[in-house]
């Protein structure tokens, strides 16, 4: 009687496994970026309606406004910013007080625009030590969270840069009345609308990645 051979085993190539708090991570990316470019979009459609159409006559959705819409969407970015660093601060222990210090200085200036007038040299400083606290404290990010939260500091020094343009051209008494100061309204306050969303976006996929193990490979055994 044949007696059946028995099975014989040959491994398969190893295939990586992608942990699960990586793969939360590279969703979060994907969100915060989705929702950052749904909002500077609208932002920018609705300044151009509002100014093409309305002549501004609809303050509520004129950004160069503090009160507007978005610029309510701009403060509340700013500070979901530093609620989500303040967040990070409580669930790593290296340089936790940094962190904490980088969340009131962020809370801190989120005040400053709501109850103050802009003015680029009153910020200039806070937000210098904001970016170099980012930068120090991200520099050993995962490469994905650590370029949202450096693009977010770029639109960000964009974003001050741009609001100067606009005070120098207030001082030389330029009409707000063109094309070419809206579209100048539409990049600064996007920029720095998307800046904030962007950096909540990089801190928070940041701290996904950090708890996520090393990928290895597995192999698996397949019969012959």
């Amino acid at each position: 009687m044949n007696q059946l051979s028995p099975a014989r085993q040959r491994p398969a190539a190893s295939a990586p496994v992608i942990p699960p708090a990586a793969d939360s991570a590279k969703r979060v990316i994907i969100v915060g970026l989705a929702l950052t470019t749904t909002m500077v979009t609208l932002l920018a459609a609705s300044q151009l309606i509002n100014y093409g159409v309305f002549d501004l006559r609809l303050r509520a959705f004129d950004a160069d406004h503090h009160s507007s819409v978005f610029g309510v969407a701009s403060l509340l970015a700013q500070a979901a910013a530093a609620a989500a660093i303040a967040w990070r601060g409580s669930r790593v222990e290296r340089h936790r007080w940094a962190w904490f210090a980088l969340g009131a200085l962020v809370a801190g200036l989120v005040l400053v625009r709501a109850f103050v007038t802009y003015n680029t040299k009153t910020v200039a400083v806070p937000l210098a030590c904001v970016f170099c606290l980012l930068c120090w404290l991200t520099w050993r990010e995962p490469r994905a969270a650590r370029t949202v939260v450096w693009a977010a500091l770029i639109l960000m020094v964009t974003s001050l840069l741009l609001h100067q343009v606009g005070l120098d051209a207030d001082v030389l008494n330029y009409s707000n009345q063109s094309w070419a100061y809206q579209i100048t309204v539409v990049a600064k306050h996007g920029c720095e609308l998307a800046g904030w969303m962007l950096l909540t976006t990089g801190i928070i996929a940041g701290s996904k990645d950090r708890l996520a193990p090393e990928v290895t490979p597995v192999h698996v055994a397949v019969r012959s």
